[in-house]
C-alpha cells in the first residue's frame, strides 16, 4: 500500500493553491492507495490552522485520507483534528509535541494522543529527523492499546523499532515513511508506506513494495528506488518541488524561508532522465 505524503502546491506569493494541489492529486490517484494531506512534506508547520482547513475544504481526495494534525499543545492539535474530521479524514496523523520535550513523560504523551482520539481515529507519527525529540517505543506500545489509536507512520528508518512494534504491538498498523529502507520495512511487517518520494514516482515504490512482499525483489529496481529516495531525502521539499516543476506540474515553490531551488538539482536531473526513460515518473 503506497500513500504519497502530498506536497502542498503554492502560488508565487506562497499561498496554498487548491487548484494546483488538486491537479497533483488527480495525477497521482490512479497509482496510489490514499493520500496524506498536511504532513511534513506538505509544509504543515508553515501554514496557519485557517489555511490548512481552507485547503481541506477545497480539494477532493479519493481513497483513504490521512491528515496531519500534530502541534505543540493538545488544544491546537485538536483544532486541526476537528477540521480534518469535518472534511472527511479517515485518520489523524499526529507527531508528538517536541518543544518542551524534557517535561514529556509517558502520562503527557498519553494525555495528548488520547485527547486526539476523542476526535477521530489516530495514527502516531515518528519523524525524529524533524522533531529532534524522543518517542520511546514503550510509549508507542502503550498507546497502541487504545482502541482509537490504530497505526503509526515511522520515518526513522530504524528496523529495530519496527521489529519491536511487531512483537509487542501486533495489532498496530505500521507504515514506513522511509523510502530508502522500504524493502527492509516490508520484511519487518510494515503494511504500507507513506512517502514524500511517491509524489514523483509512485508506481516505482508500489512495485518495490509488491516485489518485497512477494519475496522476489529485483536488485536493480531496488537500487533505483533507493537512489531516488536518498536524493529526495537529502534535497527535501525544495528538490522535490523543483523536480515536479521540471515535469510540468505547477506545484509552485516552498514557503519562505525554504529556498526555491536545491543545490542538489544538478545530480538529480540525470536521475530523472533515467527514470523517465524507464517509465517510472509521474
Amino acid at each position: 500500500m503506497i500513500v504519497p505524503a502530498l506536497l502542498t502546491a503554492t502560488d508565487r506569493q506562497g499561498r496554498a493553491d487548491a487548484g494546483a494541489t488538486q491537479a497533483l492529486v488527480d495525477r497521482l490517484a490512479p497509482h496510489v492507495d490514499g493520500f496524506l494531506v498536511w504532513g511534513s512534506t506538505g509544509e504543515a508547520v508553515a501554514f496557519s490552522p485557517e489555511e490548512r482547513e481552507a485547503l481541506l475544504a477545497d480539494i477532493q481526495v479519493p481513497g483513504r485520507l490521512w491528515v496531519g494534525v500534530g502541534d505543540e499543545s493538545l488544544a491546537l492539535a485538536r483544532r486541526h483534528a476537528e477540521a480534518a474530521v469535518a472534511h472527511g479524514a479517515d485518520f489523524l496523523l499526529a507527531m508528538p509535541p517536541r518543544f518542551y520535550e524534557r517535561a514529556l513523560d509517558a502520562a503527557a504523551f498519553r494525555a495528548y494522543f488520547e485527547g486526539l482520539a476523542e476526535v477521530g481515529e489516530v495514527w502516531m507519527y515518528h519523524v525524529p529527523v524533524f522533531t529532534k525529540a524522543a518517542f520511546p517505543v514503550e510509549v508507542v506500545v502503550g498507546l497502541a492499546q487504545h482502541p482509537r489509536i490504530t497505526g503509526i507512520k515511522d520515518s526513522s528508518g530504524e528496523m529495530a523499532r519496527l521489529e519491536h512494534y511487531r512483537r509487542f504491538a501486533p495489532d498496530l498498523r505500521v507504515f514506513t515513511g522511509s523510502g530508502t529502507t522500504l524493502p527492509a520495512a516490508v520484511a519487518s511487517g510494515a503494511a504500507g508506506a507513506i512517502l514524500a518520494v511517491a509524489n514523483l514516482a509512485p508506481r516505482l515504490y508500489a512495485e518495490v513494495f509488491r516485489q518485497a512482499a512477494a519475496g522476489r525483489l529485483d536488485p536493480t529496481l531496488a537500487g533505483l528506488a533507493y537512489e531516488l529516495a536518498a536524493r529526495v531525502a537529502r534535497g527535501g521539499i525544495p528538490l522535490l518541488k523543483q523536480s515536479l516543476r521540471h515535469l510540468g506540474l505547477p506545484v509552485g515553490y516552498p514557503r519562505a524561508p525554504l529556498p526555491e531551488t536545491s543545490p542538489a538539482w544538478p545530480e538529480m536531473q540525470p536521475l530523472l532522465e533515467r527514470l523517465a526513460e524507464e517509465g517510472w515518473l509521474l
